[in-house]
């Protein structure tokens, strides 16, 4: 049986053990602006490590848990207390929730499908309310169709919108969270086609090519939710956890009067990160040879990968001022069953924004949890980055009908891409000859489909 993206594996990610950006980590985009700037910030973000789906609860463990209380869930969206469970189970009553909506850019890019920069856990009814409308201010309090304190989804005001009927608002304390989100999506996925157009859009008024991709009103309403929310102990914490997961930053995080040079009243000015922002604190690093990531203390997890299957993941490797290829060594404990390329990588390469993307795969020949370690010397460097590689080999489960993501549970998550499948919408569903939408067997995903999916959720016990 094949599991859900075999090409992209199963679960894994990038764990450092540093917090904040390392130095030299925004040196490109210095001097930069306007639209090269943008375009640099995305060639420094772009490149990072994609999860699979099913592994974001073992992550939302990492990036979610309240600081004054970890064994608390943060759900930005209600008031409801949630406890983790086991590490990678999912919680009950909590979704799995796009922030910035799937629905915006038809939910089959994997990259952004899985990236926790704008994934978090979320209340289910909250989730369900929210939809996929965009942020915005709800006009008045007899406008709402949902309200639960931190959650309002109800009419805009006047101007917000784009010509949507509803409008996601959120706690005043969350704000400036998801304008820093939106700014962040908006520019690592610049590139994509945009299927909804109320917050985001390709195209400009006049019918050229809008770079700055969020629409006029959005550009009104996300500046000065920023402005008004400044950055929070909380999403300096899950920047840096999203780091150690998936080896990207959110720049808007780190620096927050970046966007004030793209959106803002900074706008066509060169970016300078020593104008007093939180940003790089050293923006002119040493000329010594260094690796900016993976630091020592990486750990590259490639989850639970079932028997027989080959899980591949990229790890991106960034350097400045090297002076030869680096030496890559696979060793110690069960260091056979994982493989790189070769054992060299090319400097010239590694010391670009992009970074050598260096492929580990794991191939387990038996069940159990299993370890090695991966090696990076030479170069100049002084001494050596040691990265420490984990996985777990599983025997294959048997796949319930409706379970249409691979979780191994049939709930509303299957159901919501049922219903983006009938729409028309492309969705990603797990590479497995198994796995359907059509469960009446007539060759098309309609109503029918839907009302045997709810019946089977509501059936279980």
């Amino acid at each position: 049986m094949k599991r859900f993206i075999t090409i992209l594996s199963a679960a894994a990610a990038v764990l450092t053990l540093s917090a904040s950006a390392p130095a030299g980590y925004y040196k490109s985009l210095q001097g930069k602006s306007g639209k090269e700037l943008k375009d640099s910030i995305q060639a420094l973000i772009a490149p990072h490590t994609v999860h699979s789906y099913n592994s974001l609860w073992y992550y939302f463990f990492e990036t979610d848990a309240r600081l004054d209380d970890s064994s608390q869930v943060w759900d930005m969206y209600s008031n409801e207390t949630y406890f983790w469970g086991t590490r990678g189970d999912a919680v009950s009553g909590m979704n799995k929730e796009h922030s910035f909506p799937k629905s915006w850019w038809g939910g089959s890019k994997v990259d952004a499908y899985t990236d926790l920069n704008h994934l978090m856990p979320s209340d289910s009814r909250a989730n369900t309310a929210k939809s996929n409308w965009p942020l915005g201010e709800v006009s008045t309090t007899q406008s709402l169709s949902f309200n639960n304190g931190v959650t309002r989804v109800g009419a805009p005001k006047t101007g917000q919108g784009g010509g949507a009927s509803k409008v996601f608002e959120p706690a005043d304390e969350y704000k400036g969270d998801f304008a820093r989100t939106y700014f962040y999506m908006a520019t690592i996925y610049q590139d994509y086609r945009w299927v909804t157009t109320w917050q985001v859009d390709s195209v400009d008024a006049y019918g050229n090519t809008n770079w700055k991709t969020l629409t006029p009103w959005s550009i009104d309403l996300l500046v000065r939710w920023a402005r008004e929310d400044s950055v929070s102990e909380k999403e300096i914490a899950r920047n840096d956890a999203v780091f150690r997961c998936q080896n990207n930053r959110n720049p808007f995080i780190d620096d927050p009067l970046l966007f004030e040079y793209i959106w803002g009243n900074r706008a066509g000015q060169p970016y300078d990160s020593s104008h007093g922002g939180e940003v790089n604190p050293d923006p002119e690093p040493t000329d010594e040879p260094q690796l900016i990531t993976p630091t020592q203390g990486t750990i590259l997890d490639f989850g639970d990968v079932e028997l027989g299957e080959t899980a591949t993941r990229t790890l991106y490797v960034k350097g400045l001022y090297l002076t030869s290829d680096l030496k890559v060594q696979l060793y110690r404990y069960d260091y056979r069953l994982f493989s790189v390329p070769g054992n060299t990588l090319d400097y010239t390469q590694v010391c670009t924004d992009h970074g050598y993307p260096l492929e580990v795969s794991y191939t387990p020949t038996e069940v159990g949890e299993h370890r090695a370690k991966l090696l990076l010397l030479g170069g100049g460097l002084v001494g050596s980055v040691g990265v420490e590689i984990r996985a777990r080999c599983n025997q294959s489960e048997l796949r319930l009908e409706g379970d249409l993501n691979g979780d191994y549970v049939v709930d509303v998550e299957d159901l919501n891409l049922m219903m983006n499948m009938m729409l028309g919408y492309e969705v990603i569903l797990p590479l497995d000859d198994n796995v359907t939408a059509d469960l009446t067997g007539d060759g098309v995903v309609d109503i029918e489909d839907v009302n045997a999916l709810i019946n089977i959720i509501l059936t279980q016990h």
